[in-house]
């Protein structure tokens, strides 16, 4: 089985990189997206996730026996219940870490926060079991550091370069508004790395490697992430 984790910061491009990694390989890419579409499935009824209209988007047909496995490990599987997931965390897990609350105000939006902390870490941990993946974003590398045979890449980029690709990307007004939006996701990124790891983003210890990508093209970096994971399966299956 290929399992890599690529975390990167906002517009360093970890997203492309990563999608261009996974169809080179064959593997599924999971980002935020897909994990918010995971959430909902957990909170689905056993009889819903059987039901043969709900199908995980792409080649995550897998995904729907991840979630099933979910629903058995609860205490409230077959329920109706909701095992895993608060109301609402599948759109936490879909948003940007620009647009994460810089704090909890409240004790009950502190609770709300370790939830979602820890239950997204048991869904990134359950999807790297399943193998075959790419998966992208919210502390993945740092929730597998422990595991040997899956690839942790950091992603950088200068912030004007970051920018540039970010007002591209979501159509924004202007440069300001673009790096605006960077100086967000770097502090809702770092503070959640923080809260949930104890670490940062940019520790290089978190990673088999770190490429910045104002230095590097997409290309080579996706190429060198095939190279290493290659590598790296050939090393553990001595």
């Amino acid at each position: 089985m290929t399992v890599i984790a690529i975390e990167g910061r906002a517009g360093s491009g970890a997203v492309d990189v990563g999608r261009a990694v996974a169809r080179e390989m064959g593997l599924d890419f999971v980002d935020r997206l897909l994990l918010a579409e995971i959430a909902r499935r957990v909170g689905a009824t056993v009889e819903a996730v059987h039901d043969s209209t709900l199908r995980t988007p792409g080649r995550g047909e897998r995904f729907v026996n991840l979630v099933q496995r979910m629903l058995e490990r609860s205490s409230v599987a077959g329920a109706g219940g909701d095992p895993y997931f608060g109301p609402g965390v599948d759109t936490l897990i879909a948003r940007p870490y620009a647009e994460m609350s810089v704090s909890p105000a409240t004790s009950a939006q502190e609770v709300d926060e370790q939830h979602f902390i820890s239950t997204t870490a048991e869904v990134i941990r359950d999807v790297a079991e399943a193998g075959n993946a790419v998966i992208v974003s919210r502390g993945c590398a740092a929730i597998l550091r422990d595991k040997p045979d899956v690839l942790r890449v950091g992603l950088v980029a200068q912030r004007s370069d970051r920018a540039r690709r970010v007002l591209s990307q979501f159509q924004l007004d202007d440069m300001e508004a673009a790096e605006q939006y960077v100086d967000r996701s770097d502090t809702a990124q770092a503070r959640y790395f923080e809260r949930a790891f104890g670490t940062s983003p940019l520790d290089p210890f978190l990673y088999h490697v770190m490429w910045n990508l104002s230095q590097v093209s997409d290309e080579w970096a996706a190429a060198r992430i095939m190279d290493a994971s290659r590598a790296l399966s050939e090393r553990t299956l001595r």
